[in-house]
């Protein structure tokens, strides 16, 4: 037998394709005459399917006693150019269950090494950690230093790693299989595939241009774990696409899975999960979509403004909805306008809401503002807040923010953010009011510090270049006075150089 089937083997090499593309040479095979507990006809037509040789056939029950040896010593020949390391017990291990009665009812791995009789080519791949090892063909791989192939590995699904990828290069008779199957062939499989890197690429490839049956086998194998796919580094591109492809019912039918396991605001603070929602948020087509989600976003307003990947979600719904669908969450903004305004991410969530809300929501935020414009002028952060309302140039606003910040000018100047807030009151505001800060600073006794300080000196030369008549005049015998001590300090000399190139003013001359 053992001759027998070493010659057949030689003689035909066939590669490795659809079963269907086989079927005309299985009435040929003559297999060896020899007893055996299963039919010899298809256990060769599986056999000749896998082009494996007679040798690893040979050596199978050695193999099983060997199993836990070195890997390089132990070899199974997969047609005549490669072979497969250790894990692999010979020829019986690539043939269906059916086949082998003492593994009738044995899996192995998620989806186990073979299927029915008429398996798909998915469920005749090799399983975990078998890797191909070079024999007389060393060019058709990547192989690494090991003499093993770096493009191609085993998964536990018993899949190909490696397929996906772009610069991946595999024999044709592998592309030419894939190209042969449907997404009728991947189903109870897609969930594996969607959180594989490679398979996950071959996947939304097979999604696009698929008809409205193929969508809905998509969508029931993956709409159970649809939340799960969204976190995912690889799943949430299919997810993703998911969204895209499906129809109006499916897409509340996701939004409402996600909603039905209290992940909706922990997956906006991920940044995978963010990604996600957002795709979901530009296909929303019905009202019944948009207050779902606005309902279940709400109570978590705050931590999603202060936080990097959530404020993204916050802003599109801002731009994206209605003031009437975004009310509980600007009334979520109001009541914690101070926690978001002194926030990196929430200082940007604060100026979209004032740059998109209206009516008595937007005064409200307004007002909350005003009322801790003191804390907020100082604030790493809040003081953005500030200068943008500023730049609204809303007369009454305006009014407020000054009456607010009266007496506390001079201690602003000299501080980092502060004098930020002062610059902008200057140069955003008329010229009364500007007048009336310029006077405040003149007044203070210790205003010539601020010529030499690392932040009021900006705030000297905005006052100088908004100021006019008899301001700029004692701004200008201000500076002259104090010349000599600035020309020796670093502040004061940038103070003598705006003096000279915006007003052609020239005090180390006159000193």
């Amino acid at each position: 037998m053992e001759k027998d089937l070493r010659d057949w083997v030689s003689s035909r090499s066939l590669s490795l394709g659809s079963p269907s593309s086989l079927s005309p040479l299985y009435e040929q095979l003559e297999p060896p005459q020899t007893s055996s507990r299963f039919d010899q006809t298809l256990m060769l037509s599986e056999f000749s399917r896998l082009s494996v040789s007679s040798s690893s056939y040979n050596n199978n029950n050695n193999r099983r006693r060997s199993s836990s040896s070195n890997s390089n010593n132990q070899a199974l020949y997969m047609g005549s150019g490669y072979d497969l390391a250790n894990g692999v017990g010979g020829v019986d291990h690539f043939l269906p269950c059916s086949f082998q009665p003492e593994r009738e009812n044995q899996r192995v791995g998620e989806f186990g090494h073979l299927g029915a009789a008429n398996t798909n080519f998915l469920e005749i791949f090799v399983p975990e950690r078998n890797q191909l090892r070079q024999r007389e063909y060393p060019n058709r791989l990547s192989w690494n230093g090991n003499g093993l192939v770096s493009d191609i590995s085993m998964n536990s699904c018993g899949l190909v790693d490696g397929l996906g990828s772009k610069k991946s290069r595999f024999p044709n008779w592998l592309k030419d299989s894939m190209n042969c199957w449907s997404l009728k062939d991947l189903r109870g499989m897609m969930l594996y595939m969607a959180q594989n890197q490679q398979w996950s690429r071959y996947l939304q490839c097979k999604m696009d241009g698929c008809t409205d049956e193929e969508k809905n086998w998509i969508f029931m194998d993956l709409i159970e774990h649809v939340g799960k796919l969204m976190l995912h580094p690889f799943g949430n591109y299919v997810a993703q696409k998911l969204v895209e492809i499906c129809s109006e019912h499916q897409r509340t039918h996701i939004l409402q899975k996600v909603i039905e396991t209290n992940s909706l605001v922990h997956m906006c603070l991920n940044n995978l999960g963010s990604r996600s929602i957002q795709k979901l948020l530009k296909h929303f087509t019905t009202q019944q979509q948009i207050s779902m989600f606005m309902y279940a976003l709400s109570p978590g307003t705050l931590a999603l403004s202060k936080d990097l990947n959530g404020q993204h979600v916050i802003q599109h719904c801002l731009m994206h909805f209605s003031d009437e669908d975004n009310m509980h969450l600007l009334n979520e903004v109001a009541n914690n306008c101070l926690k978001i305004a002194t926030d990196r991410s929430g200082c940007c969530v604060l100026q979209k809401c004032l740059k998109h809300c209206k009516g008595a929501l937007k005064e409200r935020l307004v007002a909350g503002i005003i009322a801790n414009a003191l804390l907020l002028a100082e604030d790493q952060y809040g003081n953005y807040v500030v200068q943008y309302l500023l730049e609204l140039r809303i007369p009454r606003v305006t009014e407020d923010l000054l009456r607010q910040f009266k007496g506390s000018y001079f201690i602003f100047s000299s501080n980092k953010f502060g004098s930020n807030v002062v610059e902008k009151c200057l140069v955003e505001t008329v010229e009364e009011h500007s007048a009336s800060i310029i006077i405040e600073l003149l007044s203070d006794p210790k205003c010539s510090m601020l010529l030499i300080d690392p932040y009021g000196n900006f705030v000297i030369q905005k006052a100088l270049l908004v100021s006019k008549g008899y301001l700029r005049t004692a701004l200008l015998e201000l500076v002259q006075s104090n010349s000599p001590i600035m020309t020796s300090n670093l502040y004061g000399r940038k103070v003598l150089t705006f003096c000279q190139k915006e007003l052609n003013i020239n005090f180390r001359t006159r000193c």
